[in-house]
């Protein structure tokens, strides 16, 4: 009986936050603003070791809003009903390990990759990385994934194609965006390309992205960025190793100076010349940034290819006071910028240019001016490295994170910036051999003997 009514009338509370698995304030929000059936269908193995964590997430969405329907499929043991599932989401033959999302006649994916984040735990005898799960990130992509199919629309994402800017359909070699495209996607993104040499920003452009240009941009594209930007759009802009590609004029008007120059954190700095950045830099009147606020609290860092520096001029023409720059990474006291040698010159006579705290990523904002209606916020964003992004960082470290967060900010998806991964921990204990051995004693001697004395005390008793 107490099962019965257990089973029909339950409450979920957490004892111990530490656990860290209470859901965030603005997952909340958006489960209390689903108001259509949401099906959700947990297409795992159960075998597989993330299975139970996602099960268990999902559990808590479904009590927090009955709208929601979770079904846990095994295609391993129920091929049967897996058929059927695959018919009816159309999905491949071969799908394994996927959490899919049905409503309002949109259908949402999320792949068994995207669920948890890898970082190196040690090395094979050949010297080669072994990598195992430090994070789970099945709070973002779920929560996303239901702003997706009850969202009607899908904000428009541009990007720039020309002047050597980095592939966003190349998954292929390390150099492409293919992998931080197809978290676009996920995030339900309309991405299109763009050649500013043919056509200005178009009006529904919510994000434009200058993905590490590798060649000079000409006059008509320089003149296109600056208009959109002066017009209310929101740009990304990311710049390659010693190229600035003409974009210092129109960056310094925002009161933003791009160097020429490579920066380097001796404490930080990785073998291949990358170096990670774990300092994130606190406003005196706003706090810390809402992009970096997620990845600061638990303590991530990002990682970056030749990065140069992203200074502050102090002054800008354009918006006046209204414009206000915020410094979003930066390297620890023993920074160093190396100015960019001239052709010819030993890399050993390179001149330091900047020594300290030196930023490499800047976001700048611009309120809309008083009295206009409906008029966007700019947001300017100026990352002096593009290698964070590519095929081979962009699951490095929290890089991920970073763009998930920056996109985000960048569209004003409040719901979705403070949502940042779940900590996968390993526990290992070590059992010496009498440890072992008294432990096996209690197991199997011990309490099965308890209990027989127990049983023999009771029959002794109804006997007499």
């Amino acid at each position: 009986m107490a099962n019965y009514f257990s089973h029909r009338h339950n409450y979920r509370a957490h004892w111990a936050r530490r656990l860290n698995n209470e859901l965030s304030p603005l997952t909340l929000q958006v489960l209390q603003s689903v108001a259509n059936p949401v099906r959700v269908v947990v297409f795992y193995d159960r075998r597989e070791s993330l299975y139970r964590p996602v099960i268990e997430l999902l559990r808590q969405y479904e009590e927090l809003n009955p709208l929601l329907e979770v079904e846990a499929v095994d295609y391993e043991l129920e091929p049967t009903k897996a058929s059927r599932i695959q018919s009816e989401m159309h999905l491949p033959g071969n799908a394994r390990n996927l959490v899919i999302f049905y409503a309002n006649q949109k259908t949402e994916v999320v792949p068994h990759g995207a669920l948890s984040g890898l970082s190196p735990a040690q090395r094979d005898k050949d010297g080669r990385p072994v990598f195992k799960r430090t994070r789970f990130n099945g709070e973002q992509m779920f929560t996303s994934a239901l702003v997706a199919v009850s969202d009607p629309a899908k904000p428009a994402v541009y990007y720039l194609t020309e002047h050597g800017t980095h592939s966003f359909t190349n998954t292929a070699t390390l150099d492409g965006y293919g992998r931080f495209s197809q978290s676009l996607d996920r995030m339900n993104i309309d991405l299109r390309p763009l050649s500013l040499s043919e056509q200005a920003v178009p009006a529904d452009c919510r994000l434009l992205i200058v993905p590490g240009p590798r060649n000079q941009l000409d006059g008509l594209s320089l003149s296109r960025l600056r208009d959109h930007l002066t017009d209310g759009g929101r740009q990304l802009i990311l710049f390659r190793p010693h190229t600035r590609a003409g974009l210092e004029p129109l960056l310094a008007d925002w009161g933003v100076l791009v160097g020429n120059d490579e920066v380097n954190d001796p404490g930080n700095s990785y073998g291949d010349g990358s170096v990670k950045f774990s300092k994130y830099d606190w406003d005196k009147e706003r706090g810390l940034h809402p992009v970096m606020r997620a990845l600061a609290l638990r303590q991530m860092s990002i990682r970056m290819g030749v990065p140069c520096s992203v200074t502050d001029l102090k002054s800008s023409p354009v918006g006046g006071e209204n414009v206000r720059r915020t410094v979003l990474a930066s390297t620890g006291p023993q920074g160093l910028a190396y100015l960019h040698p001239a052709p010819g010159m030993p890399p050993n006579l390179r001149h330091v240019s900047l020594r300290g705290y030196i930023p490499v990523a800047m976001a700048v904002e611009r309120d809309p001016p008083p009295g206009v209606e409906n008029a966007e916020t700019v947001r300017l964003v100026v990352i002096g490295d593009s290698a964070w992004l590519n095929n081979a960082l962009y699951d490095r470290e929290a890089n991920s994170e970073l763009g998930w967060h920056l996109i985000n900010w960048m569209l004003d998806r409040s719901q979705l910036l403070a949502i940042g991964p779940r900590p996968i921990k390993d526990y290992q204990f070590s059992l010496t051999e009498k440890t072992r051995r008294d432990l096996m004693g209690w197991l199997l001697g011990a309490v099965p003997g308890g209990i027989l004395g127990m049983g023999i005390l009771v029959w002794l008793r109804r006997r007499h």
